[in-house]
């Protein structure tokens, strides 16, 4: 079975300036860098010839919840903006954890990003209850930090100022579908509600009043960071669905790809076929950025977002 979400893949314009971003606003540091192989390009779905470079940076050297940004050569299309903001579907949002998510937003500002307004409460559970905020990086990825006001002890502590990914949020025209693709690869359910609290126009950045359904699951129930969330608008049936996965490659400006990481890996390509998933490409040996040489795998998702399979030793 394949591991929660490993990595995620970021499209930049400027790796430089996203190093320092990230760097500054998260506290992420650098664990590989080079420049992109165009030989790599089947499996990062990119059309044109492949120009440009990558760097791996996370919170901490476990290995878990990575960042790839990669950069190509012209910079491309930003994926998420104001006019698709109800009509796209693929991955929409990074979240991560810290201890505080005003001083976040700060330092997010103070990075070159954006913030445009304060943390929102709002109560997750009985249990559960948290500040949270969403930002922009200089990309116009979207950046949510949260902290928690009741509850922090249930996901234990926190080793660094912002932790390593949590969760990688996919906007979904079908959350039936999406769960039950997710929930075939060992992720089960941590909160499943309509949200609808008065603060959620805020949070999200609406422009009219809104109601969400939202699904978070974690991995065997049990593995905290690396989750996948998935959301719906409700009530916005009328607006055309705009598959931003199809655009989601270098060199174009968004999260392009989540990656899990698999000991058996044919098992684990049937087993995605099985659920629905398109095989893309597949590669014996790539070098592949962050990881060296090893055997990769790429299908798309239910809503045709990318994932990455990497096969590793048990």
């Amino acid at each position: 079975m394949v591991t929660e979400v490993r990595i995620a893949t970021l499209g930049v314009a400027d790796l430089d300036r996203s190093l320092a971003f990230y760097r500054e606003a998260l506290g992420y540091h650098v664990l590989a860098q080079g420049r992109l192989d165009p030989a790599l390009a089947p499996l990062l779905r990119a059309e044109a010839p492949l120009h440009g470079r990558w760097a791996v940076i996370a919170a901490d050297g476990t290995g878990l919840g990575r960042l790839r940004l990669v950069a190509g050569a012209p910079p491309g299309e930003r994926l998420w903006t104001d006019a698709n903001r109800y009509a796209g579907s693929g991955y929409y949002a990074l979240n991560f954890r810290c201890r505080d998510a005003r001083a976040a937003m700060a330092r997010i500002a103070a990075a070159g990003g954006h913030a445009a307004h304060e943390p929102s409460y709002w109560e997750v559970s009985e249990q559960v209850a948290v500040w949270d905020s969403i930002s922009d990086d200089p990309d116009g990825i979207r950046i949510d930090l949260f902290s928690y006001e009741r509850g922090g002890e249930l996901r234990g502590p926190l080793g660094t100022e912002v932790s390593v990914l949590q969760t990688v949020a996919i906007a979904t025209r079908d959350i039936a579908r999406s769960r039950r693709f997710y929930e075939g690869l060992g992720f089960r359910e941590l909160f499943d509600r309509v949200l609808d609290f008065p603060e959620l126009q805020q949070l999200l950045g609406a422009d009219r009043p809104v109601r969400i359904h939202n699904v978070n699951l974690m991995k065997d129930g049990t593995i905290v960071p690396g989750r996948v969330e998935m959301f719906a608008y409700l009530g916005i049936d009328d607006v055309p669905e705009d598959r931003l996965a199809e655009r989601a490659h270098p060199p174009n400006l968004g999260i392009l790809s989540i990656g899990f990481e698999s000991a058996d890996l044919d098992a684990d390509l049937a087993r995605l076929e099985a659920l629905g998933a398109r095989p893309i490409a597949r590669a014996t040996v790539a070098d592949w950025p962050g990881y060296g040489a090893v055997e990769v795998a790429v299908v798309a998702g239910p809503d045709g977002e990318t994932i990455e399979v990497v096969g590793t030793t048990a």
